[in-house]
């Protein structure tokens, strides 16, 4: 109960600030017009509409890749962990009878789910009246693509969190979570696929946590790789949940040793 309420106290904090958030939706969106109309001139005069990287798969490709940063690519840098710990607040939220990890982790899911309904919406709805919005042939496929998304959303969380609690240790994070934005944008897929990579660094990206926050719910979404994905995806939540528990123990050991 007390994490619902974490939640919506997060969304309705956010709600104040929705004008001013209709700038930024702006730029997002033409972000993507953008990066849509390279595509389109990169892949103009091929030739070849049976490819899988075809104008118009690239446009419903730069689309949902695009409305999908609101909700796992653009959050709070280290789930905002750094600013308590460098005011020392952080030692009051470890002393609350709840799982600091879920504490922190409720707060954002409410700005989550604000993006969701005053940014990746919207900006879906633009792309829908103008270039096009895929719509999956097969209704299954939507109720996969849903729960791919949920588990991209999960372990954006999870990078981000790891990236906040390295300030228990560094008190400073912005280079980390410099790194991380890249590698979520390169190794994820928002600039350029991941089966377009050279073959070594395709095989290496796909089986990262990266390729799970952006590249795999974007293409299962458009009925490109099978539901197997969700499998990697579901390994990797696994994974970097056991990280987060066991670095936010040693987190609030290392805050008691050193006086809290």
């Amino acid at each position: 109960m007390v994490y619902w309420l974490l939640l919506v106290k997060s969304f309705r904090r956010n709600l104040q600030y929705r004008m001013a958030h209709l700038i930024n939706n702006f730029a997002s969106t033409i972000f993507g017009f953008v990066f849509i109309a390279i595509w389109a001139g990169v892949l103009e005069g091929k030739g070849n509409t049976d490819s899988l990287y075809n104008p118009s798969t690239m446009t419903h490709y730069i689309a949902f890749t695009q409305v999908m940063l609101w909700i796992t690519t653009f959050l709070s840098p280290g789930l905002g962990i750094h600013l308590q710990v460098r005011t020392g607040a952080v030692s009051l939220d470890l002393m609350r009878p709840v799982s600091y990890f879920l504490f922190v982790v409720s707060q954002e899911a409410g700005k989550i789910c604000y993006n969701f309904l005053y940014r990746t919406l919207p900006i879906a709805i633009v792309y829908s009246a103008t270039v096009g919005f895929y719509l999956p042939r097969e209704p299954i496929t939507c109720i996969a693509a849903l729960l791919s998304i949920l588990l991209a959303v999960y372990i954006g969380l999870l990078l981000f969190f790891l990236v906040g609690l390295t300030s228990f240790w560094t008190n400073e994070i912005s280079g980390l979570h410099n790194v991380l934005i890249t590698l979520l944008f390169g190794l994820g897929g928002q600039f350029v696929p991941i089966d377009l990579f050279p073959h070594w660094l395709g095989s290496l990206a796909m089986g990262l946590p990266f390729a799970g926050v952006l590249y795999y719910p974007t293409m299962l979404y458009l009925e490109q790789v099978s539901y197997g994905v969700l499998g990697l995806q579901a390994i990797w939540a696994i994974v970097l949940t056991i990280v987060c528990l066991v670095l936010t123990g040693r987190a609030r050991r290392r805050t008691e040793i050193q006086g809290g």
